[in-house]
């Protein structure tokens, strides 16, 4: 019995979490599926491209100024989400995600030479003499894409800088009324495990007599 009610108790706490974090999960979805094919647009750039010069380095430095960093929490109302290209543009600002779509789309409209990399606390782009920062090493990466493929790596990042990022961007800027839902979750998925457990005790009782 005991079990049963713990099974139950995830799952309903599983769910009321999902919903709490995202009342509309279609963006959960969209998300997921950009992060193996993320939604590049050269053609929504190709306006703010030509205004560029054909430097990466002097185009990363325009785009970090003119999109301001802001977390997800705040944009889109939700703790995690990638955006497409038209979106980053509208909001005008966002996180790592917003500016690696933008930049990748830009290098594309502009025929530039990059790559593509994924860690698991960071996205950005990468081109021939950019320096690595702390946040930005190649060996921090899980994934790494550029013209001749994509290669998978075994990441080396520093967990103590993965966990402050999650903390700075998924739990610190959450919503007090979100974060009052979540915790109201826990006695009420507990009361809703606590009367499926009691049910099915139940009907197997009187199913065996």
């Amino acid at each position: 019995m005991k079990r049963t009610w713990l099974g139950a108790w995830l799952v309903c706490f599983l769910l009321w979490t999902l919903f709490v974090l995202y009342p509309n999960p279609v963006r959960l979805a969209l998300s997921v599926g950009r992060i193996i094919n993320p939604p590049l647009d050269a053609g929504a750039v190709s306006e703010l491209a030509r205004t560029l010069p054909a430097d990466p380095a002097q185009i990363e430095r325009h785009i970090l100024r003119t999109f301001p960093y802001q977390y997800d929490w705040i944009t889109y109302g939700v703790p995690w989400y990638y955006p497409s290209v038209s979106e980053a543009l509208e909001q005008g600002t966002g996180d790592c995600k917003t500016r690696f779509v933008v930049l990748a789309s830009i290098y594309e409209a502009l025929d530039i030479a990059y790559s593509q990399v994924f860690s698991l606390s960071h996205y950005w782009v990468t081109y021939e003499g950019k320096r690595e920062t702390a946040l930005e090493a190649q060996h921090n990466a899980w994934l790494v894409r550029d013209e001749e493929g994509s290669r998978l790596q075994v990441p080396r990042e520093d967990g103590r800088q993965i966990w402050d990022n999650f903390v700075s961007a998924f739990w610190d800027p959450m919503p007090s009324v979100r974060r009052g839902l979540w915790f109201g979750g826990l006695p009420i998925t507990f009361t809703a495990a606590g009367l499926y457990t009691y049910r099915k005790q139940r009907s197997k009782h009187a199913a065996n007599t």
